[in-house]
């Protein structure tokens, strides 16, 4: 790898996944020189970066965040102005059943990275990916900010609570100019299938156009504070360019239910979606044509689920003027019409 020096250059760790590959496309229409970091072996995830017609403009490096000395190598060479730290593990019922796993990605890849940019780039600026679920069961039902209580309750809490720790750690001990972004619930378009949204309207898609039969969803009355990708990392490089660094929470501020979100995603198909029963009885039908569309299932419950949680971007909209531009009804649509797009292309693996 031979040195580079650009004015104007980017690292993104954990390109390929959403809020990785939307964030590519922002920088590359600011004018940035993009690097994307990613993980050999997943090069079937580059479906994002295909999808929005970037992969080309990229430089993709490989880099395991386990390997300390192959991160150090990457930042020393390319010395980006900003890096994006979204590499790691993002599936909160998966950290039960893997825990050392979701502690080394998230936690200890972190810590390769603080420890690469202390020695090797003191003067770029980093954007680390938090998470609410370090929030875990504190203060139910309250509006949480930035100096609210920090309680995970799941491993994958605890991991990005550490990891959030040492990027405050660097902060105020070495002088790395690093912000926390305490990310709450966020989708699009990009989402990945195994998350709930990204189920809904991958799933409806499938109903519209080819039938068959309905999806089997956990628990319909369980709540999110659920924003829009976009528009949270739109706001990413706003904060970093900010001189003094903070952490942000990214939230909407309001509660959305996954049967709310259901429905608004079947209307934007078109069905006219009517819920029966409650409880594991609980079933969404499309009232004209009598199609099951959604039943319940206790398999799909989480084994500990936390406690709904609503996020105040209030520190954000003060520091850069923030305003969401995309309601859940907005980000149902979008989903909704991207995925039926790519049944109607084809296109079935993404």
């Amino acid at each position: 790898m031979t040195k580079v020096n650009k004015l104007k250059s980017a690292l993104i760790l954990g390109v390929t996944g959403q809020d990785g590959a939307l964030l590519a496309e922002e920088l590359l229409s600011l004018g940035y020189k993009v690097y994307g970091g990613f993980r050999r072996g997943l090069s079937s995830k580059v479906w994002r970066l295909e999808e929005l017609g970037v992969l080309d403009q990229l430089e993709m490096i490989n880099i395991n965040l386990h390997e300390p000395h192959q991160v150090m190598e990457a930042i020393t060479t390319i010395q980006p102005d900003h890096i994006y730290h979204f590499a790691g593990e993002s599936f909160v019922s998966d950290s039960f059943h893997q825990p050392y796993s979701n502690i080394a990605a998230n936690t200890v890849g972190t810590l390769n990275v603080l420890e690469a940019v202390r020695i090797s780039a003191p003067d770029a600026r980093l954007f680390f990916a938090s998470s609410s679920e370090i929030f875990g069961g504190t203060e139910p039902g309250k509006i949480l900010t930035e100096e609210s209580k920090f309680l995970p309750s799941n491993p994958y809490g605890v991991s990005k609570l550490a990891a959030q720790n040492l990027v405050n750690i660097y902060r105020n001990r070495f002088g790395v100019h690093a912000v926390c972004g305490i990310m709450f619930n966020h989708t699009g378009p990009l989402r990945a299938r195994n998350f709930v949204t990204r189920k809904i309207t991958y799933n409806l898609a499938r109903l519209r156009i080819d039938g068959g039969s309905a999806m089997v969803l956990g628990n319909m009355e369980a709540c999110r504070d659920w924003g829009s990708a976009a528009d949270y990392v739109r706001s990413m490089p706003k904060v970093l360019a900010v001189n003094a660094p903070h952490d942000f929470i990214f939230a909407t501020g309001k509660l959305t239910s996954v049967k709310t979100f259901l429905r608004l995603a079947a209307e934007a198909a078109g069905f006219v979606p009517i819920f029966e029963n409650e409880g594991l009885s609980s079933t969404c039908r499309d009232k004209p044509s009598g199609q099951k569309l959604a039943e319940v299932s206790e398999r799909y419950f989480r084994v500990i689920d936390t406690p709904p949680h609503v996020g105040s971007s209030a520190r954000l909209k003060k520091t850069i003027n923030y305003v969401g531009e995309l309601t859940v009804q907005n980000i149902a649509e979008e989903m909704m019409k991207a995925d039926l797009d790519r049944r109607t292309d084809g296109r079935l693996n993404v």
